[in-house]
């Protein structure tokens, strides 16, 4: 076990966790988070959270590609993302026209971006809207209904055709449904009595994985017998069609396999020696090494050890398909830092303004995928003014579906 220090930047998702529960239940005292933290120092003294990376449809390919040898980068260089991507980056707006706290969950295309307005109590209907970022506008999508003991959906996913989400996450039972992305009223489409961690959609089908045994589940988008996915047996969901398998139980489990259940096709992730955390995507691969973060092809192939000063930010590493999310310190600017997988840039995320609250950059949420968005308030209040940074009047946004491949 590593040391203090290292061990609280690893549990830092735990505190993340918190806030998010705060912001989804409109709470906004930091100053709880920084009991939980506290608290989560001496509960989870002994583990460390999961990370969240990718691996490639091409690196997945089968191909005899031998793993390049581990290469430190140079002193790293973080170009702002405002100034790296102008037209990802947005000004989106925290609260609904009614005054109700609003967030980002995903992004939808390049202009659009899928917002949630958490309900006003526990067990009420909350709310999705579009925000495009193009034209400074709002739709209003539709209802999403009410979830005994929460304020929102535990998780959801987008597909072509629909959104879909679950909840609650750790009720009996869970209950899934569905809304067209033009909106409208949503379908209730299936119930389990099993902890659910994941769910997707399918052109005609909703799927979902379980939290502990792994197994992903299919049910008609018109309803049904939900049915076992053949060769899915301890699975967990990662995008579809993509799901992963885990070398263990234990915490700083790695991914081991990643497999496409619309074709069957099953790749050996190939972990680092002594590795851990290590997860993947369809596109790349990350994890932690000595206390580095590492970034690799599931193959191997292509494996860069990332500079020193970028630690570990939460469980959900991975934002889109190819970027890492990583953070340098309480002290340090900027806010964070977004490493770009396949192209090796870094884009430092929002400013850390003397004398202000630390305002989390903080992923979708609710996403089962990795999420196309980040989001953070960039007029964080002073330290001392007793305000929350969740309490903002206004998000900056990025959209990575916005970014120039």
């Amino acid at each position: 076990m590593r040391g203090e220090q290292d061990l609280i930047r690893t549990l830092r998702t735990a505190a993340d966790r918190v806030e998010r529960l705060d912001l989804v239940a409109g709470v906004a005292a930091r100053r709880r988070v920084r009991r939980t933290r506290q608290r989560m120092r001496v509960l989870l003294a002994a583990a460390a959270v999961v990370a969240v990376a990718g691996g490639t449809t091409a690196a997945l390919s089968g191909e005899n590609q031998r793993a390049q040898p581990a290469v430190t980068p140079s002193a790293p260089r973080y170009t702002s993302a405002a100034a790296l991507w102008p037209n990802a980056v947005a000004k989106v707006p925290a609260r609904t026209a009614e005054g109700w706290k609003i967030h980002p969950v995903t992004a939808l295309s390049a202009t659009e971006v899928l917002m949630l307005a958490p309900a006003q109590a526990l067990g009420q209907p909350s709310r999705l809207e579009v925000y495009d970022m193009a034209r400074k506008t709002t739709r209003v999508l539709g209802q999403v209904p009410g979830i005994k003991k929460m304020t929102a959906p535990a998780g959801l996913a987008v597909g072509s055709r629909y959104f879909a989400w679950y909840g609650p996450r750790f009720g009996k039972p869970t209950h899934f449904w569905i809304m067209p992305r033009s909106g409208g009223t949503a379908v209730h489409v299936a119930q389990t009595t099993a902890n659910v961690d994941s769910v997707g959609l399918t052109e005609d089908s909703l799927v979902w994985s379980l939290q502990d045994s792994g197994g992903v589940y299919r049910v008609p988008l018109t309803g049904g017998a939900p049915s076992r996915l053949t060769g899915s047996d301890g699975l967990h969901l990662i995008a579809w069609p993509w799901a992963a398998g885990y070398d263990s139980d234990a915490p700083t489990r790695n991914h081991n396999r990643i497999v496409n259940l619309e074709t069957r096709q099953s790749f050996d992730v190939r972990v680092p020696k002594k590795a851990r955390l290590t997860q993947c995507t369809s596109q790349w691969c990350t994890g932690e090494l000595k206390g580095r973060m590492f970034v690799q092809r599931a193959d191997g192939a292509g494996r860069k050890i990332l500079p020193a000063e970028l630690k570990p930010y939460s469980p959900r590493l991975l934002v889109g398909d190819r970027y890492a999310l990583a953070w340098l310190g309480e002290d340090r600017a900027p806010l964070d830092v977004l490493y770009d997988m396949s192209t090796g840039a870094m884009a430092g995320l929002g400013e850390r303004l003397p004398g202000t609250q630390v305002t989390p950059v903080t992923d979708g949420l609710l996403t089962s995928a990795p999420s196309t968005t980040l989001f953070w308030n960039q007029d964080a209040p002073p330290r001392e003014s007793g305000k929350s940074p969740w309490d903002a009047k206004e998000w900056t946004v990025l959209n990575l579906l916005a970014v120039r491949r």
